[in-house]
């Protein structure tokens, strides 16, 4: 009797030190959400978008967004812009470019109600009702379509087939499509499907201390993932986009200190592979380009990569030669 007393104590004391490590874990995990998530709206709320006005609603069967209208003339045809794995529309690109005058639609891809719930198994047929939507408003020109990071990774498989996409431009893109971004108890899948099958991709491969920094809610570099990744695919030339049967023209922009994945490798290769694309590659740019990064809270700079002032020239330089190509691609 003895000897079981002193066990259920020594048991009684490893429960309550097993709880204590949880409670303590859970609470590491919470500061370290608060303490590193990105400021600002949630950007899959499309009624921030639709409450700032200047914009209709655009819905189908998995068609959803807003149509932006040009101020003033309108130049011809119309660019659609796409986010990334943030689930946006993209709005600020889209009001940007319906200032300068371009017809542009802002959609989302997934995280809509109708839509994929999460960035896995985005059905890629779903470009053909934004095409029947410009084609029952009368929407003629030259078609432009920009994504930024895995939207650019969806603008690069949209670009191979839809021989209606006259030009694209890509930030960060990806020259391979990647496995999707969810829950994957059900196990792994493509980021995107075709015809109801998924498009050929690269299984993600975590390495054990970004495993562990995502556990723990603290800010994560994922371009060792992507690479090791890709280095490691079993069939790396089936997931790669095939760029080359683009006809179209395009202008792809990365920076040098991308520390999300490895795009300016992709810029690269995705010319290399199709001379009637310009790479644009700036020096101490990251993943994402803005005027000002500290404003993208405490983790921009080993989750995005880059210098505040990389990514400020990146966003200006970037900005300019932008509306020049698009001025010409849209000539009135």
């Amino acid at each position: 009797m003895l000897i079981m007393r002193k066990l259920l104590r020594i048991l009684l004391r490893c429960v309550s030190v097993v709880v204590a490590l949880c409670l303590v874990l859970a609470g590491v995990i919470a500061y370290n959400h608060n303490r590193y998530k990105m400021p600002g709206e949630n950007p899959r709320d499309s009624s921030v978008v639709a409450q700032q006005g200047d914009v209709e609603s655009v819905t189908g069967n998995y068609l959803r967004g807003f149509y932006y209208p040009a101020h003033g003339t309108a130049r011809p045809g119309t660019i659609v812009v796409f986010g990334g794995s943030e689930g946006s529309n993209n709005n600020d690109a889209a009001r940007a470019l319906q200032h300068q005058g371009y017809n542009v639609l802002g959609l989302y891809f997934f995280g809509q109600p109708g839509q994929q719930a999460e960035l896995v198994k985005v059905p890629l047929d779903f470009f053909q009702e934004a095409l029947d939507w410009l084609k029952q408003h009368q929407h003629q020109g030259p078609l432009t379509v920009l994504g930024v990071s895995k939207g650019a990774e969806l603008v690069a498989n949209l670009a191979v087939r839809y021989p209606e996409i006259d030009n694209i431009v890509v930030f960060t893109p990806s020259a391979y499509t990647y496995q999707g971004l969810g829950d994957y108890r059900n196990g792994a899948s493509s980021s995107f499907t075709w015809k109801g099958e998924p498009v050929p991709y690269v299984p993600l491969r975590m390495p054990l201390r970004t495993t562990i920094r995502s556990i723990l809610a603290l800010p994560v570099s994922y371009r060792e993932t992507y690479e090791l990744s890709l280095a490691e695919a079993p069939d790396r030339e089936a997931a790669r986009i095939k760029i080359e049967e683009f006809a179209g023209r395009g202008l792809l922009f990365a920076g040098d200190q991308d520390a999300m994945w490895q795009g300016e490798a992709a810029v690269r290769e995705l010319s290399e592979r199709n001379k009637n694309l310009e790479a644009v590659v700036y020096p101490n740019a990251g993943h994402v380009f803005t005027e000002d990064a500290t404003k993208l809270g405490n983790s921009w700079k080993t989750m995005l990569g880059g210098t505040v002032e990389g990514n400020r020239e990146a966003t200006l330089q970037s900005r300019t030669l932008l509306k020049e190509r698009l001025a010409a691609w849209h000539a009135k």
